[in-house]
């Protein structure tokens, strides 16, 4: 991997050109959240990549569920959800962390999808960032996703006054209505569509709806430590 970014490591500040623009981010919030007291870090589940391609995406709102620039080996990986203990914040969920390697990134770009894939300038400009209509955001294989959109699609052609969310997932989030004790609750599922071997991990956006960045944090050897998508605390500008 080469880096396509300027980094300023002594400020957590990084330059990075996204299409025609140079966008400017300061990762000094989630630089480390694992140590971070603002959060209470809670494990979600392992997410199963059985391509290694991951889809970071509101699972409701689909149109943008491409897989990222960059791979990973096969495996198993955790996520882990990150809630605010803080004022009018507290129990939502700020971050949102697939964890590669149990190590601090040196380096922090933008996550992004292969420009092949997008429709428009506008989709090019608004590279890695995704759309959340539904207050959801989720972690997934690209194959396994595949299968659950059309899980969806043959859901509405047996059920076409039925809804999705509120006939299949809302029971699994209520489950969790109580955990982890810090949330707000029903705001996770760990979710196995029925024809795949994997699963897609969903979670609520902590500031609802919106454009949310996703980060991809490197080693020293600029190899994938973390992708990390960020709900609260958002901190992207153009750079003039």
């Amino acid at each position: 991997m080469k880096l396509k970014s300027k980094q300023d490591i002594k400020n957590k500040k990084v330059i990075q050109k996204i299409f025609k623009d140079k966008i400017a981010f300061d990762y000094s919030d989630f630089y480390d959240l694992k140590n971070n007291k603002a959060y209470d870090r809670f494990f979600a589940g392992n997410l199963k990549l059985k391509s290694g391609c991951v889809v970071c995406t509101d699972p409701m709102f689909r149109e943008l569920a491409f897989p990222q620039s960059w791979k990973v080996p096969m495996g198993e990986y955790p996520v882990y959800l990150y809630i605010s203990l803080e004022g009018d914040f507290a129990g939502r969920i700020a971050y949102a962390e697939l964890n590669f390697k149990d190590e601090i990134p040196l380096y922090w770009e933008l996550s992004l999808i292969p420009e092949e894939f997008l429709a428009d300038d506008f989709e090019k400009d608004f590279n890695g960032m995704y759309p959340v209509e539904n207050g959801l955001g989720s972690f997934s294989d690209f194959e396994t996703f595949k299968i659950y959109d059309q899980e969806i699609k043959d859901f509405y052609t047996l059920s076409k006054n039925g809804n999705y969310y509120t006939d299949i997932l809302e029971k699994h989030f209520k489950a969790n209505a109580n955990i982890p004790a810090s949330s707000r609750g029903e705001d996770w599922i760990n979710y196995k569509p029925i024809n795949a071997e994997g699963n897609i991990i969903m979670f609520a956006s902590g500031w609802g709806d919106g454009m949310y960045a996703r980060y991809i944090g490197y080693n020293k050897n600029v190899n994938v430590v973390k992708l990390i998508t960020e709900f609260i605390k958002l901190s992207i500008d153009v750079e003039e």
